[in-house]
């Protein structure tokens, strides 16, 4: 017997980094008001810091408490990313800065997912356009 799946919209990983910490730069508001609008739904968050000194700490979305506490929302599937995600990404961070890592399904696009998939259609390539070569491009428009 098959169940049900609800539909899924495509999953994005942002990697953001920061000089000093994740808290008072408006990310995590902009994410928990993305949330609770329902265009996305956070799978998993990892936020990793390096101090001053070059020891690292780690969150992740099984510590529910420290994540939600520090960005305001719940993640639905911790563990997408972890420990050796972390550990990568501390070898490459400056001493002083932080890095978050958020895992989302776009929920805005699982409609559209879905009326693919009742045609019998089938999405043969997706790309993300950067926001800086858009920008670029309207400007030049603009000019």
């Amino acid at each position: 017997m098959s169940r049900a799946v609800r539909p899924v919209g495509p999953v994005d990983i942002a990697v953001i980094g920061f000089t000093g910490d994740l808290r008072g730069t408006g990310v995590a508001a902009a994410v928990a008001r993305a949330v609770a609008e329902g265009v996305v739904r956070v799978l998993d968050v990892l936020v990793v810091r390096k101090d001053d000194t070059g020891a690292v700490t780690m969150l992740d979305a099984e510590t529910t408490e420290g994540v939600e506490e520090l960005l305001g929302f719940p993640a639905d599937l911790p563990d997408m990313v972890g420990e050796d995600d972390a550990l990568a990404i501390a070898a490459e961070m400056a001493p002083g800065s932080s890095v978050v890592v958020v895992v989302w399904e776009n929920v805005w696009a699982a409609h559209i997912a879905a009326a693919v998939q009742a045609s019998g259609g089938q999405l043969l390539t997706l790309e993300r356009i950067p926001a800086e070569d858009v920008r670029e491009a309207l400007e030049s428009i603009s000019g």
